[in-house]
């Protein structure tokens, strides 16, 4: 009897699961709308958010030309001693995303460095003299940038400059005097002279960049990278041809950058 009753349970709990499995609504899957699982991918989760930065600001360098053949040529004959290889840089730039191609960024920027020795005694003729020699150079480019990193406050991007800009030297001698006399500072026996050489240059400047933004309206930047200069004709004092520019023909503005940058905007 007792065998009679375990079976008879058995047999009413397996009609009870039967009927209930066969009582479940069969309903299809909605292709029609993102499903949970979908959201949740793993494309979807590894897939970067686009750059969208959007900023202006101030930027801060040092490019590192190479002066060998301007300090042994130059330099040194005038000054008799060498130029620092360190220009201090400061400049600007804009940027935007570019709105046809993921993750471009276009923008503007402007630059300019220099490296000087000022005030060295000398003596000519006899007259007590001091000297000045300064090397200068200064562009304006269009920038284009590439994120290959991308995440909500940090973004790693390469890229590069194209512009056009200029190298000068200036090398200034004064004599010592003891008072101001307009009618002497211009009299044909003056030591007091300034000269400028001049050339323009195409830049183009490869580059690395790393960016942070601490909060969602300001954006820090440290950059890195080459600067190549192919320089044009050389004049002297503004538009006055030179000839045979000797030493002049070595002196360019290729050399490693590195700067830093403070941008506001939208980040």
């Amino acid at each position: 009897m007792n065998r009679y009753k375990r079976s008879l349970v058995v047999a009413v709990i397996l009609q009870c699961w039967a009927i209930a499995a066969s009582a479940q609504p069969n309903i299809s899957r909605d292709t029609t709308h993102y499903n949970d699982e979908e959201l949740y991918s793993d494309d979807a989760m590894s897939s970067a958010p686009a750059y969208s930065w959007l900023g202006a600001g101030v930027l801060v360098g040092l490019h590192l030309p190479s002066l060998t053949d301007l300090n042994s040529s130059i330099a040194m004959p005038f000054i008799h001693q060498n130029l620092k290889e360190q220009a201090f840089m400061i400049g600007g730039q804009v940027f935007m995303p570019f709105p046809f191609v993921k993750n471009l960024r276009i923008g503007g920027i402007g630059m300019s460095g220099t490296s000087s020795v000022c005030c060295v005694p000398d003596s000519v003729q006899g007259q007590p003299v001091m000297r000045s020699l300064t090397y200068h150079f200064g562009y304006g480019a269009l920038t284009f940038d590439y994120a290959i990193f991308n995440s909500n406050k940090v973004h790693v991007l390469l890229g590069s400059e194209f512009g056009l800009g200029s190298v000068e030297l200036t090398a200034q001698q004064a004599l010592n005097r003891q008072k101001f006399d307009i009618t002497s500072e211009f009299s044909t026996t003056t030591f007091n002279i300034t000269h400028t050489y001049h050339a323009p240059m195409f830049v183009i400047k490869p580059e690395a960049e790393f960016e942070y933004a601490p909060v969602r309206w300001l954006m820090l930047r440290l950059t890195a990278g080459y600067q190549i200069s192919a320089m044009g004709t050389w004049v002297a004092d503004d538009d006055v041809s030179l000839g045979d520019v000797g030493a002049l023909a070595k002196v360019n503005a290729n050399g490693p950058v590195v700067q830093f940058g403070v941008f506001l905007g939208f980040f």
